[in-house]
């Protein structure tokens, strides 16, 4: 850990808003804290998180992944109950969360900040007995000369620093394997433009659409005192609650340009560049925009909801899930484990279709073998019943090389 000890203060700090995509030998990553854009807007998960495109995406995947549970498999496919750490990925990580609770502050940490981390608490057996989350924001990692690779947690005023064999990992997108890309710091510019139109959109709200201009007093010159007695007196004009009046122009005066003092949104674009920005959002995220509630003629791509579902789990949600459970393999299960068991979330929950097609799937899966009919009653959430752990397929198929002999017999 010495390599966090040599970097320099100002290498963190800008660090911090710049990030790194690559985690080279010697070198140490620091956490995200957050993106500077164009306009000069600092774009943070807490700010980006004010967006409700942002809040609603993030939301969506987080509490999507918690719904689904996790298993740890053996070999034959059947649920290892007997393994100490089948309890705590399925039902408590540790003593202040459930597992829906736990996976849900794993996939938002993801989304947000490009990498979650837990602490992996053992016993004198090296074997898992509790998964601690740490706040990813506050977490830097390092890379020695070697390869080997180390975090320092900073929180709190109190520095810890943990071995790659105390941390679970879970790195979002990333271009190294190393450490993952954080989706605030690249998207900064787009979640900055939507900031700003927000703050615009409230300022023109605030000023009851009124936009400023000039007045014309035609050949005379005024004095400082009027000067002042006119600015205070547009002034009052301009204020929210006199938003619909009529103001009196006096000694001449007229409006230059439209005579208009009032902007239409529509005109500002705001409406535009906000409904854009929401695509924009979603397309960072990896979440259809019809999932969070905005829908139109270009986003809705899908021709049912089922057809959505099955998109966002292909697309959105798979690559996640297979990054957490070859994690989970990788850090959690001993060497002599790894071929042994295997975690696995259950999906079906995500692609079931209404009640005739899923029916219909169940019958096919029965008729050809494929699923007892105990498989299908805990998918439904039904109690097993007594033989129905039996295969079956139709009586009247057979193999192509039989079809023959049947024929034969039949004719004799």
């Amino acid at each position: 850990m010495a390599d966090l000890e040599r970097v320099g203060f100002w290498s963190r700090f800008f660090g911090s808003f710049t990030g790194r995509h690559h985690l080279d030998k010697g070198g140490t990553a620091p956490p995200v804290t957050g993106a500077a854009t164009a306009s000069g807007s600092i774009v943070t998960a807490n700010a980006a998180l004010k967006i409700s495109a942002v809040w609603a995406c993030v939301r969506l995947r987080a509490e999507t992944v918690s719904t689904l549970p996790l298993h740890l498999r053996t070999n034959a496919g059947e649920f290892a109950t007997d393994h100490p750490l089948y309890g705590i990925l399925h039902d408590t990580p540790n003593a202040d969360m459930c597992a829906a609770e736990f996976w849900q502050a794993m996939t938002a940490s993801q989304d947000l900040w490009g990498n979650a981390y837990a602490r992996i608490h053992r016993n004198s057996g090296s074997g898992v007995v509790a998964l601690e989350p740490l706040d990813s924001e506050s977490m830097a990692v390092a890379r020695t000369e070697g390869g080997a690779i180390g975090y320092r947690y900073a929180k709190g005023g109190k520095i810890k620093e943990y071995s790659e064999a105390d941390i679970l990992h879970f790195r979002g997108f990333s271009l190294d394997g190393l450490v993952g890309l954080s989706p605030i710091r690249y998207a900064a510019e787009t979640l900055g433009g939507q900031l700003d139109a927000n703050k615009a959109a409230q300022h023109e709200f605030k000023n009851g659409l009124k936009a400023g201009g000039f007045l014309k007093t035609g050949d005379r010159v005024l004095t400082q005192q009027q000067r002042t007695d006119l600015r205070a007196h547009m002034a009052e004009f301009s204020k929210p609650e006199n938003a619909g009046k009529f103001m009196v122009l006096e000694a001449g005066m007229d409006l230059a340009g439209s005579g208009s003092i009032r902007i239409n949104p529509a005109d500002a674009q705001l409406l535009e560049s906000r409904h854009f920005g929401i695509e924009e959002i979603c397309r960072a995220f990896g979440t259809p925009p019809q999932l969070i509630g905005h829908t139109d003629k270009a986003s809705s791509w899908a021709s049912s909801l089922e057809t959505t579902n099955i998109g966002f789990l292909t697309y959105s949600i798979s690559p996640l899930l297979v990054r957490f459970e070859q994690t989970i393999t990788r850090k959690l299960l001993k060497p002599a484990e790894r071929s042994k068991y295997s975690p696995k979330f259950s999906v079906e929950g995500l692609l079931r279709a209404d009640s005739s097609a899923r029916a219909a799937f169940y019958n096919q899966m029965l008729q050809n073998g494929v699923m007892s009919r105990n498989e299908v009653r805990r998918l439904e959430n039904l109690p097993p019943v007594e033989g129905g752990d039996v295969l079956t397929v139709q009586v009247n198929m057979t193999t192509l090389d039989k079809v023959g002999n049947s024929n034969e017999n039949q004719a004799s």
